[in-house]
Parts: structure tokens; C-alpha cells; sequence
């Protein structure tokens, strides 16, 4: 669920980098969307830790008001944007070819170089932190009596959650990418 609601809640950060930089440079999208996500994630353990909402309110909570304002922004400043909805919900995957970066005498295409940058920094994460991950997934409390640090462990995931959806959003689409967030978790689950 948190990945489902991170995946809608960056769309405020990506609206305010185009306004901000105005232009739709992947690398200043992914910098607005991590930034909304690490506030999704602030937000959503202020609601439930301090506030003390449940768990699944508080990021239901965050996440609708960061989509709406994000809506509300582009319907303001960003209503002429000539953004295809086709694109936003099924991803562009033809095209990836033809947006190509030179790089040791190849042209590989830019999204190939994006996902794959996110790939090591998620992959580098999971090494670095593998004890804590799996501690503060199963208990937040005892990670915290180990001397884990759980908060910090889950603010780090929301972000990695946040920039590799927005990386996979213009190749994958974002119905796929919230599939590839849902199916596979719900699935361990049942396992």
C-alpha cells in the first residue's frame, strides 16, 4: 500500500520541479519525486507515531492530499503542459531507442542508463543494509531495541520507493509500475 500511495503522492514533487526548472528533465523529475517522497514518508510516520493514526489512515491521509495538490497544481500552472495520459498510464516503451545518451563510444538509451543507475543504488541499499532491512520489515520494535534505527530504515525505503517509480514511469507506465509494487509483496504475503 505504501508503495501504491508513494507512486501517487510524487506527483506534487514532479509538477513543482517542471515549474521550478520548466523543463521535464528525468533527473530533476526524480529529484522532486524523491524529495515528496522522503515528505510522504515524514508525514505519514508524524500521523502515526506522533498523531497516533493508524498506520494505513495516515498514509491513506497524506497520500490523497499530496495527489490532490498535485492536481491542483497542474490544473493552475501546468494545464498546458502537453502531457499524454496514455503515456502517464502505460509508459512509452517504444520510443526508449530513439532517446539515446553517447557513452564509451555507444548510444544507449537514456532510460536504460536511469534504470539501471537506480537498479545499483537500490541493489547497493539492500547490501549496505540488509540486517536492519529485514529486522525493522518484520518489527519495527525490536530493530529499535537492537539499537536500529527503524525510522530512518523506512524513510530510506519510501525515498528508494519514490525515485525508482518515477524512473520507471516513462518506460513501464505507472499501471505496471504499481503492479510491480503490489503483486509481488502481496504475493509473499500469501506465501
Amino acid at each position: 500500500m505504501l508503495g501504491d500511495a508513494i507512486s501517487h503522492a510524487v506527483l506534487p514533487g514532479l509538477v513543482l520541479a517542471f515549474l521550478i526548472t520548466g523543463t521535464r528533465d528525468p533527473m530533476m523529475m526524480l529529484l522532486g519525486a524523491a524529495i515528496v517522497g522522503l515528505l510522504t514518508a515524514l508525514l505519514t510516520e508524524f500521523l502515526h507515531r506522533i498523531v497516533k493514526v493508524d498506520e494505513g489512515a495516515s498514509i491513506g491521509i497524506v497520500f490523497t492530499t499530496l495527489f490532490a495538490f498535485g492536481l491542483l497544481l497542474i490544473v493552475r500552472y501546468a494545464d498546458a503542459v502537453d502531457l499524454d495520459p496514455d503515456c502517464v498510464l502505460y509508459g512509452n516503451i517504444v520510443f526508449v531507442s530513439l532517446d539515446v545518451i553517447p557513452l564509451w563510444g555507444m548510444d544507449i538509451p537514456r532510460p536504460v542508463i536511469i534504470l539501471t543507475v537506480m537498479s545499483v543504488i537500490n541493489l547497493g541499499a539492500i547490501l549496505l543494509f540488509y540486517k536492519e532491512l529485514k529486522i525493522t520489515s518484520f518489527d519495527d520494535q525490536l530493530a529499535d531495541a537492537l539499537g536500529f534505527r527503524s525510522t530512518a530504515i523506512r524513510l530510506l525505503i519510501m525515498v528508494l520507493v519514490a525515485t525508482t517509480t518515477v524512473a520507471a514511469f516513462e518506460v513501464a507506465g505507472s499501471i505496471l509500475v504499481v503492479a510491480f509494487l503490489i503483486i509481488p509483496p502481496a504475493t509473499a504475503w500469501i506465501l
